[in-house]
């Protein structure tokens, strides 16, 4: 039964890396669209995606939690910082992800023109949102890594605390790399 458990877990895990690489994608193929069209495309997909992760976080949750009670213990330290981790990244979900997406999806929606607005663009490249998903992604992938290495706490800290930091500086990045490729290609 334990390897059954365990293989739903992480198969969780996978689902959820997988969708929030999914919206990642969207979000650079929202950042690099010409055209409205285009953007509605990227725009639908992250917000498809976004409402997927519900399932992946129950996928996770509900098996870790068997293998927490049956085999791990609440005493560990790698098992209470995943845990808390994927409780801010399922909040950050609805709250900060998913409104700021169907937003965008609705102002796409009701954009007259064929080229995006200056305020769809400002809303395509929200920081927030940015941070929140690209946070997101390094924190599955730190989750991971705490999954596979079991470090003692203050190993997992700071594991989550660096994923947190390359999360804030691949936005910082991505947003730039975007906006330079933009102004470049408006100049033309």
């Amino acid at each position: 039964m334990y390897q059954l458990i365990l293989f739903l877990h992480i198969l969780g895990v996978l689902f959820m890396f997988a969708a929030v690489g999914a919206t990642l994608i969207g979000m650079f193929g929202m950042l690099h669209s010409k055209d409205n069209k285009t953007l509605k495309i990227w725009a639908s997909l992250t917000v498809k995606m976004d409402e997927f992760l519900p399932f992946s976080v129950i996928l996770i949750l509900l098996p870790g939690l068997y293998l927490v009670f049956s085999t791990w213990g609440w005493n560990i330290a790698w098992v209470n910082v995943s845990l808390v981790a994927l409780i801010l990244m399922s909040l950050a979900g609805p709250i900060i992800n998913l409104r700021r997406f169907k937003g965008i999806l609705k102002a796409v929606i009701d954009e007259s023109g064929e080229t995006p607005s200056t305020h769809l663009l400002a809303k395509v490249r929200d920081q927030v949102l940015w941070n929140s998903i690209s946070i997101m992604t390094m924190e599955v992938l730190g989750i991971i890594y705490l999954m596979t290495i079991k470090p003692p706490l203050i190993e997992s800290l700071v594991t989550m605390v660096v994923c947190f930091v390359l999360g804030i500086i691949f936005s910082k990045i991505a947003l730039s790399i975007g906006s330079e490729k933009n102004k470049m290609s408006h100049s033309l």
